[in-house]
């Protein structure tokens, strides 16, 4: 599978993440586990054990800082455990429950390409329809195919049309104009490059070819006969039951974002729901006949429209992450095992991978390291030494966003214009920055032959790099 560039500052950093790092990247700790957590005997059951044993781990998770939302992990149609940790808001003291409402970022996709097979299905277009039957105005796109939206083969940028940052909602027909007025990367068909216009774009065909909102057709198609009554789209500014606040921590407390405006999104990245309703979707997706027929479901595993699937150490797969200013959603499925993990966190910094990671090891009885409290140092560094860190830095997957590190007496600082935050930088040793004690992210500084900074790799989750070149 191809892996888009990750980005750290934008809200859909783990769309593809899946395959490249499902079960493969490191854990943290160093005791391994095999399933049975100490100062108690394992339940008798099987499926009670690995409740038993997930729930000891998130909860060591959790009292370590690095995890609050909710988890969800089955076996075919039985939950085997479905639970909260840490606090849906922290100024109120709300525990997350398994109904808390969070914002699932680019698991919107899967969604979104189930509505455009679902309109297939009702007659109403085909994906091989060309996208200007539906996107009138937009000559750059004249030989775009709508399967080519749904697969990121259209060559249409992923950003610089929706603004997050801009409180206003704007109306599809306007981010459509933006987009449009993007060059192509390239020419539709001839390469890959991951693309949340394009499925913004898709938001668009499906209002055209329904006459409804996206969101009430998603209502009406999906969420309704599913009873998945606590999922729709999102807006950051409305107030509903259960809404879950997100968080980034910075020196080690929980800090809010600027306020981020998810609804323009649209079908990329807008949608919020419960690992609850997620878990009603899932089995529904994998189960055909129940939403879409067995030919759409098919051709959405097989094309990797909205969800991605593969083989990783012998096991097939199909999921999604996302990433929201402060949230963090994953949804993985085992067909072969029956298995579902799925979950959603209100700390941009739980390590989503390592999770991942483990919990699969958990249900399948492998070896894994129960998670251990994080607590970095820095290290002396003088106010000299940061001139060579210092300057502007141009992310690889958006070249109008900017980076900058400046220095301020005896500390150095980083600005990214999305989402719009400064932070400080701690020297950890070795060109190596981070921002909060309790985990693993870090900014690690990249130099050339001669020695001169030239780069910025960011990595988060344990286990997303992400590069940004020195400009300036």
């Amino acid at each position: 599978m191809k892996n888009p560039a990750r980005k750290y500052t934008f809200l859909f950093l783990l769309a593809c993440l899946v395959a490249g790092m499902v079960l493969c990247a490191g854990c943290t700790g160093t005791e391994q586990k095999t399933g049975k957590p100490e100062g108690s005997a394992p339940p008798a059951n099987p499926d009670a054990a690995v409740s038993h044993e997930v729930d000891a781990y998130m909860t060591a998770l959790a009292g370590a800082g690095r995890f609050s939302g909710t988890v969800l992990v089955a076996r075919g149609d039985t939950v085997l455990l479905s639970k909260g940790y840490g606090m849906a808001n922290e100024e109120f003291a709300v525990l997350n429950t398994p109904q808390t409402v969070f914002p699932i970022g680019s698991n919107t996709k899967q969604l979104t390409a189930a509505a455009i097979m679902k309109l297939q299905e009702q007659g109403r277009l085909n994906v091989t329809d060309p996208v200007s039957l539906y996107i009138p105005g937009a000559p750059r796109w004249k030989d775009i195919r709508i399967y080519q939206l749904l697969n990121h083969t259209s060559g249409i940028p992923s950003d610089g049309a929706f603004p997050l940052t801009d409180p206003a909602d704007l109306a599809l027909p306007e981010i459509m104009k933006r987009a449009a007025s993007l060059p192509l990367i390239f020419e539709p068909g001839s390469g890959y490059t991951y693309s949340n216009n394009g499925y913004i774009g898709l938001s668009a065909i499906i209002e055209q070819a329904s006459g409804m909102s996206y969101d009430e057709y998603l209502k009406t198609n999906i969420f309704r006969p599913l009873g998945m009554n606590n999922s729709g789209q999102d807006n950051a500014r409305d107030v509903f039951y259960g809404r879950a606040s997100g968080y980034t921590t910075m020196k080690g407390k929980h800090v809010h974002y600027d306020l981020q405006n998810i609804h323009n999104s649209w079908g990329a990245g807008a949608v919020h729901s419960t690992t609850e309703d997620l878990f009603l979707w899932e089995r529904a997706f994998h189960t055909p006949g129940t939403i879409l027929s067995p030919q759409s479901t098919a051709a959405m595993l097989e094309n990797r429209y909205g969800i991605e699937s593969g083989v990783v150490k012998n096991r097939t797969f199909s999921g999604h992450g996302g990433r929201n200013f402060g949230f963090i959603s994953y949804t993985l499925y085992y067909p072969d095992e029956d298995v579902s993990i799925l979950f959603l966190s209100n700390h941009d910094r739980t390590p989503m991978v390592t999770l991942t990671n483990d919990l699969s090891a958990i249900v399948f009885g492998e070896p894994y390291s129960l998670p251990q409290k994080i607590d970095r140092k820095a290290v002396p560094l003088a106010a000299g030494a940061f001139a060579g860190y210092t300057g502007t830095y141009a992310p690889a997957w958006e070249r109008s966003w900017t980076i900058t590190v400046y220095p301020e007496g005896n500390h150095l600082f980083y600005h990214s214009a999305m989402p719009s935050e400064t932070v400080e930088l701690f020297y950890a040793g070795n060109d190596t920055f981070f921002v909060t004690p309790e985990s693993n992210d870090a900014f690690i500084f990249t130099r050339d032959a001669s020695g001169k900074v030239d780069g910025l790799k960011m990595y988060t989750l344990e286990g997303s790099y992400d590069l940004s070149e020195k400009v300036s």
